[in-house]
């Protein structure tokens, strides 16, 4: 039988920590992931203005210029495959073989859509939580508790 090997994804979009052998109450090094993205919040980005625009027509009104996409979640989806992509990279070496994932409600979504189908089919466990900014100690109790609660495949 292959021996467990658990690991939790605990990330809030912008920042992530991968915490490793849980069945050893993560007696390895957590891996720390921050985005590249200059800045999370959409009044940042937006704060140069977009620009003017003239109307097709004979008038000569102006109107505001909109951004074309959600360049927050843009940064997001981005951070997500950063992520995701070191997981599956330590996946693939046998090094995990379970997943607990606990993301901020709108990065788990992210999550779900990004997620390679090697990494689902690891994940034992996704609960919509932002734990990012709990002291470590207090990160490594909530997680593990939460992961032993999941039955073992």
């Amino acid at each position: 039988m292959a021996r467990i090997e658990t690991w939790a994804l605990v990330t809030n979009g912008v920042q992530a920590r991968i915490l490793r052998g849980l069945e050893n109450g993560g007696a390895q090094a957590p891996i720390d992931i921050v985005s590249k993205a200059d800045s999370t919040h959409l009044r940042d980005i937006m704060s140069d203005r977009s620009g003017r625009s003239f109307k097709s027509g004979d008038t000569g009104r102006r109107s505001g210029m909109e951004l074309g996409s959600d360049p927050v979640r843009r940064d997001m989806q981005d951070f997500a495959q950063e992520t995701l992509s070191v997981l599956e990279s330590h996946l693939r070496a046998g090094r995990f073989n379970r997943l607990a994932v606990f993301a901020a409600p709108k990065m788990l979504g992210i999550l779900r859509q990004e997620m390679p189908a090697s990494l689902l089919a690891a994940v034992v466990l996704e609960k919509d939580a932002n734990l990012i900014n709990l002291p470590d100690d207090d990160l490594l109790d909530v997680v593990c508790k939460a992961v032993r609660k999941e039955p073992l495949e």
